[in-house]
């Protein structure tokens, strides 16, 4: 369990980059839907997510790392550290993958992008299924003036002792500034019953946002049932963070060579620390 607060305390310990990094970078929230916006995170910014959910059946702290590795390649690594399930708790699943972005939004053209992520099943069968899954999600995007949409369409192959089930989860979901730094989000979800006959259900999301700077966004809401196994009533909270831009440190490292390959002398007062190392172990 200290493992767990040490990897969560390594993101912001990674906090020293941002100085370093250009101003102009703006956060890219997933949180607190369950859909997920085509848009990709900057070229080289590292961002983070951390939540907490609470219901009177089931109560989690999610992460979720997420890399601008080209313009519309994004890397995504996912973890929930503490899961607790009708009185049984410890350490949740661990999903990784991508999302690529085909097109960009302008004029009548909305955003498209492509996922696929993996989960691990570190959580366990009292936790979680004790099956690996892959989902592959359509990602599509589009600002109609300040009002901004999301709409996914998720497949997942789930694993199970007797091979692999599917199933298929469409979102919508709709966000709007309302005053100052403020917004609103409003989401319904909903997983059709699998090939093997496990239920469906489906979900509506009300939240509001406050975005402290552009790099800093914080959410609050909560998740109310419409129809399936699930919890009646959720409380969400959460944050979303912008690290830096670690292209734009390389390269200032970089500058700080000479043409021979020794180290040109940087001064003191403006010499980049070291940074601590923010990746996630196998550990939104």
């Amino acid at each position: 369990m200290k493992l767990n607060f040490a990897l969560v305390l390594g993101f912001f310990a990674l906090a020293p980059v941002s100085a370093f990094a250009q101003n102009d970078i703006t956060a890219v929230p997933n949180r607190p839907t369950v859909s997920t916006t085509a848009q990709p995170v900057q070229l080289g910014v590292l961002e983070t997510e951390w939540g907490v959910d609470a219901a009177s059946s089931h109560q989690d702290l999610n992460g979720l790392l997420k890399f601008g590795a080209t313009t519309n390649l994004e890397l995504r690594f996912a973890n929930n550290p503490i899961t607790a399930d009708s009185g049984a708790h410890g350490f949740g699943d661990v999903s990784a993958g991508f999302k690529y972005r085909f097109t960009g939004d302008h004029d009548r053209q909305p955003s498209i992008a492509l996922m696929y992520m993996f989960k691990a099943p570190t959580a366990g069968n009292l936790l979680g299924s004790g099956y690996p899954d892959h989902s592959l999600m359509l990602l599509v995007s589009k600002d109609l003036g300040k009002h901004h949409f999301d709409y996914n369409l998720i497949g997942n192959l789930l694993g199970t002792q007797d091979g692999w089930d599917h199933n298929f989860l469409n979102a919508l979901a709709w966000s709007h500034p309302i005053v100052g730094n403020w917004g609103v989000d409003g989401e319904l979800s909903g997983v059709t019953r699998s090939s093997a006959g496990l239920p469906g259900s489906a979900q509506f999301i009300l939240s509001e946002t406050y975005n402290a700077s552009s790099r800093l966004v914080f959410d609050i809401g909560m998740m109310g049932r419409l129809t399936g196994p699930i919890p009646h009533a959720m409380f969400m909270a959460g944050v979303t963070y912008s690290v830096g831009e670690l292209y734009h440190l390389r390269r200032r490292q970089d500058d700080g060579v000479s043409a021979t390959g020794t180290s040109a002398r940087i001064p003191k007062d403006i010499e980049p620390p070291p940074t601590a190392c923010g990746c996630l172990s196998a550990s939104q």
